[in-house]
This record gives C-alpha cells, sequence and structure tokens, in this order.
C-alpha cells in the first residue's frame, strides 16, 4: 500500500511517498515513518565534489557555487541534470534513478557529516558523506522546497547521536543546539 503523506510539518508543498501499513499506533509516534522504505522526495542531482574535510561552511558553499557553474555550462551543452529518488529511511539514504529505480548511491546516516542549505535557492541542499577516507558534497536540487528534506535528514541523523549514546557528550549538545537553528546554516552532525 503506498499512502502520500507529507515530508514534515513544514511541508505544505513537498511530499513525501511512505509505503506499508499505516496503523493508530503509527499516529502515536510508536513505530518512525523512515523505518522500511522510509519516504522519498523527486528531486535531481546537481553534482559531487571531493572536498578535505567534513565541516566548514565557506567550504560547502565554495562547492556549491563550483557545481552550480559547472551545471550551467553543461546546461548550455544541451545536458541535463539526472532526475532522482530521495529515499530518507532509519538506516541512512539512497539516491535512486527515477526512471528505471536502480539504486546509484547508498549512504549510512553514521557517514552523512554536515547537511547545508543553499542560501540562494530553496530548493537546493548540500551533504557532505564520508566514503572512507575521503569526503564528497553530494549537492541535490529537490522538486519542490528543501527544508522538510533537511529536516528529515536531520532526523535520521540525530537518531544517530541518541543511539550511540543515552547521556549527550559536550560535542552531542553543541550539535543539537545548532539543529534548532539550522535553517539556512551548516547543521553539523558527528
Amino acid at each position: 500500500m503506498t499512502e502520500q503523506t507529507a515530508g514534515s510539518f513544514h511541508a505544505a508543498v513537498q511530499t513525501a511517498v511512505r509505503t506499508g501499513p499505516t496503523s493508530r499506533t503509527e499516529a502515536a509516534g510508536a513505530p518512525s515513518r523512515f523505518h522500511g522504505d522510509g519516504v522519498r522526495y523527486k528531486a535531481k542531482l546537481i553534482g559531487m565534489d571531493p572536498v578535505p574535510d567534513t565541516q566548514g561552511e565557506k567550504m560547502c558553499r565554495d562547492s556549491m557555487m563550483k557545481l552550480k557553474g559547472l551545471e550551467a555550462a553543461a546546461r548550455k551543452q544541451g545536458k541535463h541534470k539526472p532526475r532522482i529518488w530521495l529515499k530518507i529511511s532509519s538506516s541512512g539514504l539512497k539516491i535512486l534513478d527515477e526512471r528505471t529505480g536502480i539504486l546509484v548511491y547508498e549512504h549510512d546516516r553514521n557517514r552523512i557529516s554536515s547537511l547545508t542549505k543553499d542560501e540562494f535557492d530553496p530548493r537546493a541542499l548540500a551533504y557532505i558523506y564520508q566514503n572512507q577516507d575521503a569526503f564528497v558534497l553530494f549537492y541535490i536540487k529537490t522538486a519542490h522546497q528543501a527544508d522538510p528534506v533537511l529536516l528529515d535528514l536531520k532526523e535520521i541523523c540525530h537518531k544517530v547521536t541518541q543511539e550511540t549514546s543515552d547521556e549527550p557528550t559536550e560535542n552531542q549538545v553543541r550539535i543539537n543546539s545548532t539543529c534548532a537553528f539550522c535553517q539556512s546554516v551548516v547543521c553539523l552532525i558527528s
């Protein structure tokens, strides 16, 4: 069964698709909406850029501007951004080809280190993923506002910090307070 639900409480326009049975316990918050297939968002993959570190607001913004420039040049040559489904589940994030449904990338939630909303484009966001010893910034443009996607990503990444320790560490307290203000600021998750 497929049910259309909002991606989060801010998702007036953006819809997320959740598959699976619904029950009254889900409304009460017992099983998370991220279990199973989770939620998915329609988007386009603008690009990926290797970055030197897991953190850094300026580094993220510079990388996003670089990828925007490359995308604009490709558009002039008649090339299009790949259309994707962004699936957010309790295990992490999956990027699937929209047309074929083939899994392109699978990112474990504890390896996502930074979330950034593009301050010039309300539909764009970026995150840094740690792949072994390398860090890659993924720049994505959603079909609608990026806020619901960012909130969902923060929620699943925040669960990692809750599951690793019952008592918050000094670093986790800083992260939690940062996330509360993360409308247009980098949210660091480590």
